[in-house]
């Protein structure tokens, strides 16, 4: 249906190639223009999954300037003093600013009132800051000595040369109160081995100079970051050369950003013209010419076009690395043309190969583009970017080879001739029919094998393992940060609430954890506003405890033993008054503490917004102490603790959700979708399971290889089930074709699907070339996923194809369908499970103290229970006994039956425990049921004949009856052969009469040599008893043999005819049909049910004539019920469809009796017939056409024979409309039925009128009784 459509717009389009072309140009400029809105982003970061706590962590960092930072060092000569360090670092910042274009921006060179700011800070705030430990080191600088040596100390300092800094430190705190607390405070804050000089920044040995700065732009924007890593390295080089004892050095993150996005693009540029030269080159050597490949590459360009210039307009930023693994998908952009240019050379012709190559190809490349379309629902930007990539391209270059490319190639006068022959480079070797089991075998031992390891299957989680980081940049990272990646670790605190005085609560109590981590050894240092920022509460809390400690003789004491001190060393009564209102509470104003968090650079651990407010704080540990750090901070409520390393196993769970999900998509997807187009869950899984297998079979290989799944190579899952469904289906298609038509197509199909795997080969495989180890890790998973799928597709699919269904309707076997294959496990398995339970049975029954004859007795009634339960197992098979009046169990007979199946045996011995039956060698000496049979008393034929007389004497002595299939053999096609004497032999012996058990459709539901129980009707019927001494037999035993098989066979004759009816038919005929499509199937069900009376009526009326012509027999229905109603007639189907005609001759239960021919009935020989059908035939002729058309068919028709004209007649306007409507749906919108002309409907006058010039009696018969079909039925007037 597919195909005509296409075909019919390929027609249009041909007739108006410059609307087409014109059309092609305004499409491209358009896409085009959207490719120009594309923003291409090569942030490394959208490889990972955007998990929420990812997002959040994301959010401050970047949000907080964090990220943003970028640490410069300058060599400086240790003579070099702060002022000239201060010059050097203006003069510095004033060239990279102008050299960097405002791009850098707070740069810091020195710090100039840090000190005095945190001074007065902690001065001022001093009762807040301190907790009560610290008041026993204030009160041990109270008493009289201790002020006094105080008092001495600050007289010494005071009049030695100094700072006035230091001089006013000393005036505000002659006692040293503070002293701990600021020592302990510049400790903490030198932790990581930098001193500060006045302001300015130095490493511990004072050989560089360190100077801060921060990016003035968002960390995501890669083109910026790639500017300023280009600036910042000019400059560089040129600062070096010019200052030869300054040269300087620098790390931040944008420079790890700028080097992943160069590579990207260097990787993204490499990869495709690398992959475009080497697919073209393959193709012009597999071509042999240079026109062909470049028709091949142009859907794929078309695709790519497609893509980029939708996403431009849907979503304008896309990741440059999804753009760069973009190379994965043209192999299956070319596959499309592959397959469109292998079915030109074989139909040499474009509309040929158009209706052909349409379903299967929109059929891959829908569950392709669903599978990649999955990737929407990834965690990741890149995976989302790349399915949404992937998509459009496919979808782009579907259209494009089936609509614009055959126009473009019939524009040029494209001819087959101009292919060169198929190369054998890429032809698959057929495989032996022997070497099948063995390679099925091969294949699931691997597969289990493969499943076992699959279970190690790693998956990477190191961010380092998807970003460029080179030793350099990592030795600088270390030395500018201060932290040894390899025994360090930095782990960030978020303390967050609504309300921010309650954020400030947690904040100080981390900050408390953190300061006795740290003293403890288990923290190396740690980066917090808690140590300026008090919560309220514990502020007014402190100030208390400060006034409550200095009481008024506290006080008074103090300042007595300060007065007495001062005064011996000359100082002024008002010396030291600062001091006292500073004791007495009366603090001076400090500098907020805003202020201060901003010089000190702490502000960006801060975040407030109308959610709450967020406090950041970092810390450094050591690698042995992470886990215990970890769980004494995570005690702290209200806080979020992130470490890289376990925020990236959180992140590798999110890729191993996006795993199981994107293959639990992808599959369902294209599971769907099969069985939609299939209509068949047994093709279905046949196309199916090579992409399962393939996929274990990655899992376990890549296991083994060690080779590990990322945030970025998870997308072979989805490549897998995008690439192999089309493999699948293509092989498929090539398999139906065979089985569909007789068309051998598969190793053509072979050939493209092998030219595609292998430039996706080239496609992917050029990806480890690519630097970027994100783009890189793709390239071996998937050139391993292609390698495997083309295995199992090329050899799994055919091996089981064949075993299913192609080997065994080459020996006339129906092929297996799901269901009665799985009843056909259960019952074989039940029955064979019943035997080892009846062995069991036997060994107790003999053990029992009774008689051997009780013990018989006991072990057929076993037999005979069993073999009925075994024949009720299968519920679709039908059961019907009759004629069961006419045994006599009580009086000994020779039962006689014929013999097509091993179900013969069952059905006989389930009638009656005292039945027996003489058996071949296969069955007494088997295994499984020979010791049963043999002790119930069944007879082995290869005795002889003197043993077996007196062994079936005694068993008729017991009251057994003997049954004997006289046919000797199971028939091999369910008729009759001829019977042997030995039966009516023994009944002549012994006296016995003969009675006949008729067997019917055993054969039809298990055939001799086959495994499957078919649905369908198991008939038995007995007939009376034949007295062997009765005349009418004849005298001699050869005579009573022959009349006896002649009787029988014409009971049974009969009996076929009575129970062979339509419902009986329905599924011998229906199994011709079996995968040849869901709408055929569905077509021959809804026909079945309109037309099966009336093929009963025909096949009544034709009775015993032979010859038969179905004339527009379509699918051959009528054809095979009448063949199989009596496969004697010579019937032929004639039918101009081809595609019918080819599906009908291609049936595997179609004799040499039943033959259809694709012919123009006009032209067609009619021959001479007994019976001649025209259903629905008529109305497709013009009136002249019909007219000689009838009187050809009244010529061919023997002078008894009858002509059927079934037809929709003019008589009845209301009721011709309907038929008019279903006969427009019938062929313009199902396609069901071809026309050349247009209808032409007849009246019943037409027909009387012909049939009276004829010499025809003619009979009508209304047909519907919603449209105007009616039946004609003509016969000859005999004169």
């Amino acid at each position: 249906m597919i195909g005509d459509l296409l075909l019919r717009l390929h027609q249009f389009l041909s007739r108006h190639k410059p609307a087409f072309f014109l059309s092609l140009v305004v499409l491209t400029s358009f896409l085009i223009l959207g490719i120009s809105r594309l923003k291409v982003t090569e942030s490394i970061f959208a490889t990972l999954p955007k998990g929420k706590s990812f997002e959040e962590f994301n959010r401050l960092i970047e949000s907080k300037n964090i990220i943003n930072q970028i640490v410069f060092s300058i060599d400086v000569p240790e003579e070099t003093t702060s002022d000239e360090a201060k010059l050097l670092g203006e003069a510095f910042s004033d060239s990279l600013t102008r050299y960097t274009n405002g791009a850098i921006r707070n740069i810091q060179i020195e710090r100039p009132f840090a000190q005095e700011d945190v001074y007065q800070f902690v001065y001022g705030r001093f009762p807040e800051l301190i907790d009560s430990s610290y008041y026993s080191h204030i009160a041990s600088r109270l008493n009289a000595d201790t002020v006094k040596a105080s008092v001495n100390s600050a007289y010494n300092q005071l009049t030695t040369p100094g700072g006035a800094f230091l001089k006013q430190f000393i005036v505000n705190d002659p006692l040293g109160i503070t002293g701990p607390y600021f020592r302990k405070l510049n400790a903490s804050s030198n932790a990581n081995g930098m001193v500060l000089e006045d302001g300015v920044m130095f490493t511990g040995d004072r050989k560089k100079m360190i100077i801060f700065a921060a990016t003035s732009f968002d960390s995501g924007d890669s083109e910026k970051n790639v500017e300023l890593f280009e600036d910042v390295e000019a400059f560089k080089s040129r600062w070096n050369k010019r200052q030869k004892y300054h040269h300087f050095s620098y790390f931040g993150t944008f420079e790890i950003a700028a080097r992943n996005a160069i590579q990207v693009k260097k990787d993204s540029y490499l990869t495709s013209f690398v992959a475009l030269g080497g697919i073209l080159l393959l193709l012009i050597l597999y071509y042999r010419k240079f026109l062909i490949p470049l028709y091949i590459i142009l859907p794929g360009v078309f695709g790519a076009i497609f893509a980029l210039g939708i996403i431009g307009y849907i979503r304008p930023e896309i990741s440059g690395i999804s753009l760069a693994t973009g190379a994965v998908v043209f192999g299956i952009l070319l596959d499309y043309a592959f397959h469109f240019f292998t079915h030109l050379r074989h139909t040499n012709s474009i509309s040929a190969a158009i209706k052909e190559v349409s379903a299967p190809l929109l059929t891959g490349s829908f569950t392709t583009v669903m599978a990649f379309s999955a990737l929407h629902f990834a965690n990741s930007a890149v995976l989302q970017d790349f399915g949404l990539f992937s998509s459009l391209s496919l979808l782009g270059a579907a259209l494009f080879t089936l609509i614009a490319l055959p126009v473009i190639l019939s524009s040029v006068a494209f001819e087959k001739k101009q292919m060169p022959a198929e190369s054998r480079a890429f032809r698959f070797p057929q495989i032996q029919e022997k070497s099948r089991p063995m390679i099925l075998g091969f294949i699931a031992v691997m597969t289990l094998v493969f499943l076992y390891f699959a279970r190690f299957t790693e998956f990477d989680s190191s961010f380092e393992n998807l970003s460029i980081q080179d030793e350099d940049l990592q030795k600088r990272e270390e030395a500018l940060t201060g932290i040894d990646p390899k025994a360090e670790k930095r782990i960030y605190i978020f303390a967050s609430n609504p309300v921010r005085a309650k954020a400030e609560s947690i904040n100080y109590r981390v900050y408390q954890n953190l300061v006795q981590l740290r003293d403890q050894g288990k923290i190396n240092s740690f980066v917090s506003s808690g140590s300026f920022l008090i919560p309220h509460e514990l502020r007014l809390e402190r100030n208390r405890k400060w006034h409550d400690f200095w009481d008024l003789r506290r006080k008074e004491a103090t300042y007595n033993a300060l007065d007495l001190a001062a005064a011996k060393k000359g100082f002024s009564t008002n010396a030291f008054s600062d001091f006292k209102s500073w004791v007495a509470g009366q603090q001076p104003g400090a500098v907020p503490v805003d202020t201060l968090l901003a010089e000190l650079g702490l502000d960006n651990l801060i975040e407030a917004n109308v959610s709450g407010t967020t406090f950041i704080a970092t810390l450094i540990v050591p690698q042995n102490q992470l886990p215990f750090v970890k769980d004494e901070l995570r005690a702290i409520p209200g806080i979020a603790l992130f470490d890289r390393g376990e925020l990236a196993g959180d992140l590798l769970k999110l890729v191993k959700d996006d795993f199981n999900y994107l293959l639990l998509i992808s599959a369902s997807i294209v599971f769907l979708t099969l069985l939609v187009v299939y209509g068949r869950i047994e093709l279905t899984l046949l196309t199916f399971l090579p992409m399962v297998i393939s996929w274990i079979w990655i899992l376990g290989i890549a296991a083994i290889l060690g080779v590990k799944f990322n945030f970025v190579n998870v997308i072979v899952t989805t490549f897998i089930f995008g690439l192999g469904d089309d493999f699948s289906i293509f092989v498929t298609d090539g398999l139906l074709n065979k089985y569909k038509y007789g068309k051998d197509s598969l190793r053509s199909y072979q050939s493209a699907i092998a030219l595609s795997a292998t430039t996706t080969i080239i496609g992917t495989g050029v990806l480890i070339f690519a630097k970027h180890p994100a783009i890189q890790s793709i390239a071996l998973i998937s050139v391993l996923g292609i390698v495997c799928i083309l295995f199992i597709s090329f050899v799994f699919q055919p091996v089981l194809f064949g075993f299913f269904v192609q080997n065994r309707i080459a020996k006339k076997k129906a092929p297996v369908t799901l269901v009665p294959f799985l009843i056909s496990v259960s019952s074989f398995t039940y029955f064979l499970s019943g035997c080892l339970f009846l062995h069991s049975k036997l060994v107790t029954i003999l053990l029992l103290p009774i008689s051997k004859l009780r013990k018989k007795a006991m072990l057929n009634r076993s037999l005979s229970f069993y073999a009925k339960t075994v024949i009720y197992s299968g519920p679709h098979v039908k059961k019907n006994f009759s004629g069961l009046e006419n045994l006599q169990p009580e009086k000994p007979v020779i039962f006689i039956a014929n013999h097509t199946s091993f179900l013969d045996i069952l059905l006989a011995i389930m009638l009656n425990p005292k039945i027996v039956l003489m058996v071949k060698g296969w069955v007494y000496n088997s295994p499984f049921f020979g010791p049963i049979i043999r002790h119930a008393g069944y007879v082995y034929t290869d005795d002889g004949p003197e043993e077996n007389i007196n062994k079936v004497k005694e068993l008729v002595a017991d009251g057994y009856s003997l049954l004997i299939f006289p046919e000797g053999t199971r028939s091999e096609d369910g008729q009759i052969t001829r019977f042997h004497k030995g039966a009516f032999h023994l009944a002549e012996e012994l006296g016995l009469d003969i009675q006949p058990i008729l067997i019917h459709g055993a054969s039809d539901v298990l055939p001799k040599n086959d495994f499957l129980i078919r649905p369908g009707a198991l008939n038995v019927r007995v007939l009376p008893r034949i007295r062997l001494s009765d005349p009418e037999w004849g005298s001699q035993l050869r005579d009573k043999t022959k009349n006896i098989a002649a009787y029988f066979k014409t009971a049974f004759a009969s009996y076929k005819n009575e129970m062979e009816d339509t419902a009986y038919l329905k599924h011998k005929i229906f199994t011709n049909y079996v995968f040849k499509g869901p709408v055929l199937e569905w077509y021959f069900k809804i026909k079945w049910r309109l037309e099966s009376k009336n093929f009963a009526y025909y096949n009544e009326l034709i009775g015993d004539r032979k010859n038969i012509l179905d004339i527009g027999c379509g699918y051959g229905y009528l054809s095979f019920y009448l063949h199989y109603k009596n496969e004697n007639r010579l019937i032929t189907g004639i039918d101009y469809d081809e595609e019918k005609i080819s599906v009908a001759q291609n049936s595997y239960r179609k004799t040499a009796h039943l033959n259809f021919v694709c012919s123009d009935i006009m032209q067609a020989d009619l021959g001479s017939q007994d019976v001649i059908f025209l259903n629905d035939v008529l109305h497709y002729l013009s009136k002249e056409k019909q007219l000689k058309l009838l009187e050809r068919c009244a010529l061919a028709l023997q002078p008894d024979g009858i002509l059927f004209i079934r037809d929709g007649i003019t008589d009845n306007q209301e009721k011709h409309r309907n038929t008019q409507k279903t006969e427009a749906l019938s062929t313009k919108f199902f396609s069901f039925n071809r026309k050349e002309d247009e209808f032409h409907f007849f009246s019943s006058v037409d027909i009387q009128d012909f049939a009276a010039r004829h010499h025809m009696h003619v009979e009508m018969q209304e047909h519907s009784s919603n449209t105007s079909n009616v039946l004609f039925i003509l016969r000859p007037v005999t004169r």
